[in-house]
């Protein structure tokens, strides 16, 4: 007999369900706080418990709830080793359409921890249990940082360039992507259009890379600005949010040297040998992925990251193709900037996005073509241990090489399988139009076409 123990963890505490091979209740539900106490208490019930039932494996979940399961989580793993049980950590969101697929409408704390047990008992084969977390999962935290950290600097450069459009306007010039480290430099010494107007052409040019002509035109425009706002309040906002912006930016650096630096192993060295990644770039990489053997396919891979097309079709309507966008956007925002590289510095992969543009696609998605391409170039490195090879890639696309209207009559063939085209079918005019293009492709060209009993007719066309 297997059991199933569902665990809804909360800040400080958590509850429990234990369930049966039927899914019917074997104890009734019970919580316990996240103490030592706490996690003694559980220790000894479940010892209890799989005596009691003779438990050939009691199996336990938890839901991923920004770290509050981590202590849950590890101390069920440490005593797997000498209990009979396994420890899986789930998505929140397949308990959730699970539980609303058996219209469970209420939501406590109990019935959380149900559905979760529900869950692993319902889709055991789907569950992946895990006897220890990945080593590049334990620096998720510290990238999770960056994350933030890139977001704040991004917020404050924003407000900055706001009221330096009130307060300086003639400086937004230099500052339409970003605000270059000059330009910080130039606010912390000159934080208003008064005080730099009184500088000394000399004295700017000791700031890097700002030359004499330079200094002399931003006095200038200075002098002459058409800004009427001025406060010794904004002044000391502008300096302040300089400075922040330069903390950022130095904190930034440390956090991506450090994790250059520390979070490599077998898996970052062969993602360095694909042009366009970078150490910190396969760490950041590696950090979202973990451990390749989560995913059995190339096609896992790039739906789990949002990187896959999506497709809408039903009956005569089909909706453009787009990228999902689904999952973390981390490593989207990474492979951004490799895929930037590689169409630079990589022959195979530049000669794909020249291909896309050719069609007529735009910089942006003939771009997210490369980043699915190199997320699968990534499955198959780290899959096969062999580091990055454009030729290989070549050859597989050889082998597969299928135009889109070879596979489209391929699918037609699979459907109509039991049933050639009927000219009496009552279809939209549209269907039909799709209908005699498919006889005619059959065909080579009208004059060909002998199979006239399957052959949509011009007047029923």
């Amino acid at each position: 007999m297997e059991g199933f123990l569902g665990i809804d963890v909360s800040k400080g505490y958590a509850d429990f369900v234990l369930l049966g091979n039927d899914g019917k209740k074997l104890e009734d539900t019970f919580q316990l706080d996240d103490t030592r106490s706490g996690h003694e208490q559980l220790k000894q019930w479940i010892e209890n418990t799989s005596t009691r039932y003779a438990f050939v494996q009691l199996n336990c979940a938890v839901e991923s709830t920004g770290g509050f399961e981590d202590n849950w989580y590890s101390a069920l793993i440490g005593w797997s080793e000498k209990l009979p049980l396994r420890v899986a950590r789930l998505n929140p969101s397949v308990v959730k359409n699970s539980a609303r697929a058996e219209l469970q409408i209420t939501t406590t704390d109990s019935e959380s921890a149900r559905n979760i047990a529900n869950y692993i008992r319902r889709f055991a084969d789907q569950v992946d249990y895990q006897a220890k977390d990945n080593t590049y999962s334990s620096f998720r935290t510290l990238h999770n940082h960056l994350t933030l950290i890139t977001k704040q600097k991004s917020q404050v450069i924003n407000e900055l360039k706001q009221l330096l459009y009130i307060t300086f306007p003639e400086l937004q010039r230099y500052c339409k992507k970003s605000v270059p480290n000059w330009v910080l430099s130039l606010l912390i010494q000159y934080p208003s259009q008064i005080k730099l107007s009184k500088a000394k052409a000399e004295k700017l040019c000791k700031i890097k890379s700002i030359t004499l002509t330079k200094a002399q035109s931003l006095i200038e425009n200075a002098k002459n600005s058409i800004a009427k706002r001025h406060s010794v309040t904004d002044e000391f906002v502008i300096k302040k949010m300089a400075l922040e912006i330069e903390q950022k930016q130095q904190s930034i650096a440390e956090i991506k040297k450090y994790l250059s630096e520390n979070c490599s192993g077998q898996e970052t060295l062969l993602l360095e040998s694909i042009k366009g990644i970078a150490s910190y770039s396969a760490a950041a990489i590696m950090i979202q992925i973990e451990d390749i053997k989560r995913f059995a396919s190339p096609k896992e891979l790039v739906s789990y990251f949002g990187l896959h097309p999506t497709i809408t079709e039903s009956g005569d309507k089909r909706a453009v193709s787009r990228m999902s966008k689904s999952g973390r956007p981390a490593i989207r925002a990474t492979l951004y900037m490799c895929a930037n590289t590689a169409v630079l510095h990589d022959p195979h992969l530049k000669s794909i996005y020249a291909r896309h543009r050719a069609k007529g696609m735009a910089h942006g998605p003939a771009l997210g073509v490369v980043m699915h391409k190199m997320l699968r170039i990534i499955w198959g490195v780290l899959s096969s241990g062999i580091p990055y090879q454009a030729s290989i890639d070549e050859n597989n696309q050889k082998k597969n090489l299928r135009t889109q209207e070879d596979n489209s009559i391929e699918q037609i063939k699979a459907k109509r399988r039991f049933q050639e085209f009927d000219v009496n079918a009552p279809i939209s005019r549209l269907a039909s139009k799709k209908r005699k293009v498919h006889v005619l492709s059959q065909a080579g060209n009208a004059e060909q076409v002998r199979d006239l009993d399957h052959e949509p007719s011009a007047v029923n066309l």
